[in-house]
């Protein structure tokens, strides 16, 4: 059992500075004042540092001119010169830094666990406890307090690597560096989802958003066999697999649900079946839903699967807010589902409702400003497309059984629009072969 502590270790690395100043530049870089167990050797190395800062010399005489006596009471250069003379050699001052930063990082985990306990005693039900766990837990860092900021010389030679990465994937044939949407065209406008974006579909009712969301999961997890977790809030398990049974199989959805796709479709039903039993895809639908559990859901599937590819919320009207009035818990919940993307380092598909106002205009074709409830989701979004079929409100219009992918905002690429045919029996959107709507079907491929 070690000290959650160690004098002699703090001691060494002032002492090396002290010795040696040039090393107060390597051992600051990742060495936060914090770390250091006793106060009186946290305010001595920030007093080095301050000085440092300044382009003053440090020893100990400047150090006792800058500060006669530590906040203690303790006389600075007397206490620096017996740290200064106890100091036989700097040579292993990397060694007794990297000891500070175990020592420190044991007693954070005191700490949480302390904090844990107290979480274990609150009135919140359990799973915004469990939340509040895996946050704490989370927070537990080995980082310098300096370690957020980078040069831009390190980030040219990293940089370096990521251009030789997409120059060999152009050379391939292949220019997209994020997750295929099992639409061509589509991928074409986002060069691929990409990790910590927020992609938001959105729609009016019955237009397609679910479809369109659970068409991507599957391609996502079935072709590109990357984790996904589906956080559906509107739609049982139940209801979603005969979704992607039907898309997956190419199934009509009414054989599905009446069960004869047993007799008229058993070769399809055993393929699709056995391709969605084989995919990292897992489901909550638990109806009930905060943006704290849903952090925690995924972050413990992300645990157990060793990963997340994709994360597909269905939908934000559904998820719960503080109940500070809801275009304010929209702004959060959008900021959080942001910030989920982020520290999972993966695409998070959000689906959302819009206002009525496109219905009052001759051309009903939603834009950025039908997003329903706060203005922050646009603002957040890295990709907000919507999904329109003009059939939906002119039944005989001659686009009958296209749907239209309308690529409002995209923050790293061009907006624009993705015409695609809708199978509405089979609960999918299949691509185009061409940029034409009397194109071609092209079928899809799971």
């Amino acid at each position: 059992m070690i000290e959650l502590h160690s004098l002699e270790a703090e001691h060494g690395v002032i002492g090396a500075m002290l010795k040696q100043p040039h090393l107060i530049d390597v051992l600051s870089d990742d060495l936060s004042p914090d770390a250091f167990a006793y106060a009186d050797n946290a305010d001595l190395y920030r007093l080095i540092l301050a000085l440092h800062d300044d382009g003053q010399p440090v020893d100990v005489i400047t150090l006792g001119e800058r500060m006669a006596e530590l906040p203690s009471g303790m006389r600075t250069m007397a206490y620096a010169g017996e740290i200064h003379l106890n100091t036989p050699s700097a040579a292993n001052a990397k060694t007794y830094a990297k000891i500070i930063r175990d020592r420190a990082v044991a007693r954070q985990i005191v700490a949480a666990a302390e904090r844990i306990h107290e979480i274990a005693h609150d009135q919140a039900c359990v799973e915004d406890k469990i939340a509040q766990v895996q946050s704490t837990i989370l927070a537990l860092g080995t980082d310098g307090g300096d370690a957020e900021c980078q040069t831009l010389a390190d980030m040219w030679a990293e940089h370096i690597e990521v251009i030789q990465e997409r120059l060999d994937r152009f050379s391939k044939g292949n220019v997209m560096d994020g997750l295929g949407s099992g639409i061509p065209d589509l991928d074409r406008y986002t060069q691929g989802m990409k990790p910590g974006q927020m992609i938001v579909v959105a729609g009016r009712p019955a237009m397609g958003k679910t479809t369109l969301a659970m068409n991507i999961a599957a391609d996502v997890g079935i072709n590109q066999r990357k984790p996904v977790a589906v956080i559906s809030l509107e739609m049982s398990k139940t209801q979603l697999m005969d979704r992607l049974l039907a898309a997956v199989g190419g199934i009509p959805l009414p054989s599905l649900k009446t069960g004869e796709c047993a007799n008229d479709y058993s070769a399809e039903l055993t393929s699709a079946g056995l391709k969605l039993s084989q995919s990292p895809i897992v489901v909550s639908d638990v109806p009930v839903m905060t943006i704290a559990r849903i952090r925690s859901i995924v972050r413990r599937q992300k645990h157990r699967m060793g990963g997340m590819g994709l994360v597909v919320i269905d939908y934000l009207g559904l998820v719960e807010g503080e109940g500070a009035g809801r275009t304010e818990d929209v702004t959060v919940m959008s900021r959080q589902i942001k910030l989920l993307a982020r520290e999972m380092g993966c695409p998070v598909i959000i689906l959302s409702q819009l206002n009525r106002s496109c219905e009052s205009r001759p051309d009903k074709r939603p834009v950025l400003s039908d997003l329903r409830e706060s203005g922050a989701i646009e603002q957040d979004a890295d990709i907000v497309m919507f999904v329109y079929r003009d059939e939906v409100y002119h039944p005989n219009t001659q686009d009958k059984g296209i749907g239209e992918i309308l690529i409002r905002k995209n923050r790293d690429g061009e907006i624009g629009m993705v015409p695609t045919a809708f199978q509405g029996d089979k609960s999918r959107f299949v691509p185009l072969a061409a940029h034409s709507r009397t194109s071609n079907v092209v079928e899809v491929n799971f």
